[in-house]
């Protein structure tokens, strides 16, 4: 199998090279920089290739030359705090460079399979509270993040009906893990934690809205997910990916709490919160463990404990960015 990986350096896209690797694949991917190869599993090496998705032109090249089984396609602007309808980078590396990697795979490697990594986010809150979001829901994105990810999605079913392109559209939730950026709630509040913990800022710790629910998943669950829709999922069809387990961030709190042994006092930020969220969102994933047998293997507490440790082995100086020291 020969796997392509836009995005690869990105949080989802280093889980996915490493799990490739195991599984005896040979593994390349892009980067917005050049650089040399990726160290892998079993002394194997990912090459890295440049590729901007903003530039709205397809890796040509590479895909003539590397011809892969499958692209699983993870190069994107993947924060969702844009504001208002988002910038103009942000609709060109979600929407225009999705459009023009299908373009490339037409014209260079027709037989390759296409798997989009969209996002749950673009169900929106669902219309009876607290209900399961599934594929055959309408998309009601809340934001511009949400909004550029849901047009990308249906620029690769066109692709798939008009031109035949063999493309997936997996949807994951909200997956967290080590090497996530603390730009996302959860990885930010381990962060803090291990800050109090090493004595570098205060015991408070800064939070959004610790009311909305958000359906966790373990990034690692969700890039195995990735390769079960290579081997076995269905061109044309969408996967949504999720625990099925709807948790509050505040709960989320209470389980860092027991893991660092902090009781910190709880600022909630109003910049933080953001009124287009939903309160609840959550997966019905029932479509591709039919198809694929997937099921998440990690529970929410060995995820956050791997977080953690993960934040305990960074530097003082990543640790307290950007907080201000408080000894």
């Amino acid at each position: 199998m020969r796997l392509l990986i836009t995005g690869i350096r990105g949080f989802a896209g280093r889980h996915l090279a490493r799990l490739g690797s195991l599984l005896g694949w040979t593994v390349q991917g892009t980067s917005r920089h050049p650089g040399p190869p990726i160290p892998l599993e079993n002394g194997k090496q990912a090459i890295l290739e440049s590729w901007v998705p903003e530039s709205c032109q397809g890796p040509d090249a590479l895909l003539k030359e590397f011809q892969p089984d499958a692209v699983v396609h993870l190069a994107a602007e993947s924060f969702a705090g844009a504001s208002g309808f988002g910038s103009e980078a942000l609709w060109k590396a979600n929407f225009d460079g999705t459009r023009a990697l299908l373009n490339s795979i037409l014209l260079h490697a027709p037989k390759t399979l296409l798997v989009f990594g969209g996002t749950g986010l673009i169900y929106g809150t669902p219309a009876l509270a607290g209900a399961k979001s599934r594929e055959t829901d309408p998309l009601c994105p809340p934001n511009a993040y949400a909004a550029s990810k849901s047009c990308a999605d249906q620029m690769c079913q066109f692709a798939f009906l008009n031109a035949g392109i063999r493309v997936i559209r997996a949807r994951p939730f909200n997956h967290i893990g080590p090497g996530q950026s603390s730009k996302f709630a959860v990885s930010s509040f381990v962060r803090q934690f291990a800050a109090m913990k090493r004595g570098l800022i205060g015991p408070v710790l800064h939070t959004g809205n610790l009311g909305s629910f958000r359906d966790f998943t373990d990034v690692r669950d969700i890039v195995r997910g990735y390769t079960d829709l290579i081997q076995n999922g269905e061109p044309g069809e969408a996967y949504n990916m999720g625990s099925g387990v709807a948790t509050s961030l505040e709960t989320v709190v209470d389980h860092l709490c027991g893991i660092s042994g902090l009781q910190p006092e709880i600022l909630a930020d109003p910049s933080l919160f953001r009124k287009s969220d939903p309160l609840v969102l959550l997966s019905d994933s029932e479509k591709i463990r039919s198809r694929t047998g997937w099921v998440p293997r990690y529970n929410l507490i060995h995820t956050l404990r791997d977080l953690w440790t993960d934040w305990m082995t960074r530097s003082d100086s990543e640790l307290i960015h950007p907080f201000t020291p408080n000894k």
